[in-house]
């Protein structure tokens, strides 16, 4: 981003292609944001689960950069758990509100039109980018509908003493539940490219000048 930021804000339209983007973590689409949003974010919150197993995780996670002496930092970490423990077996929605509004500053100079290329193996944090990006007024998506594995995540592995498969939970749900699933839908494009298109960039650049 910072060795073509001259390039994006000088160009009258960008074609983001994540075909074939099977997520990751949702930081690292940030920086695209503020080029292609027109307005706030409305992102919907997640639910957890609470068990121990999620609350050994949480304090473990929150354990790896605290010295094991700061008996201070250790009683924070204990204390941003207590809905946890108190509430176990029960789901605690993050940060205690369903929707989140996310008022992200938008750049002055940005093209004026987006194109998000995505595919049938968009997934994850790649459905969560094409989510917070199809709320822009100047983005379409063109492409097939996503892999669809957004509605349950944060996943937690168990051995139960068979070597050849391992057990993955999810421990959140999303607070679009169950109004608007995305699992086994996927996100839906704005323009669905059949089978018959055999050059996706091709119709994106002619989409865009057409």
């Amino acid at each position: 981003m910072k060795l073509n930021q001259k390039k994006i804000e000088k160009s009258k339209a960008l074609i983001i292609d994540i075909r074939d983007n099977f997520g990751g973590t949702d930081d690292v689409y940030q920086p695209l944001l503020p080029y292609i949003l027109t307005n706030p974010l409305r992102i919907m919150n997640v639910e957890f689960l609470s068990t121990n197993t999620l609350i050994n995780g949480l304090r473990d996670y929150a354990m790896q950069n605290v010295h094991k002496d700061s008996l201070k930092a250790i009683s924070q970490i204990e204390d941003g758990l207590k809905e946890y423990k108190d509430n176990l077996g029960k789901f605690i929605l993050y940060d205690g509100k369903k929707v989140t509004i996310d008022t992200i500053a938008l750049k002055s100079e940005a093209p004026k039109q987006i194109i998000i290329l995505a595919n049938k193996n968009v997934a994850s944090a790649g459905e969560n980018f094409l989510f917070s990006a199809r709320q822009s007024k100047k983005v379409k998506i063109l492409g097939t509908p996503s892999m669809g594995v957004l509605d349950y995540g944060s996943i937690r592995e168990f051995k139960f003493g068979c070597e050849n498969y391992t057990l993955y939970l999810p421990t959140y749900r999303s607070a679009r539940l169950p109004q608007y699933p995305i699992d086994n839908i996927g996100i839906q494009p704005d323009v669905y490219l059949d089978d018959t298109v055999g050059d996706w960039l091709s119709f994106a650049l002619n989409y865009i000048n057409e």
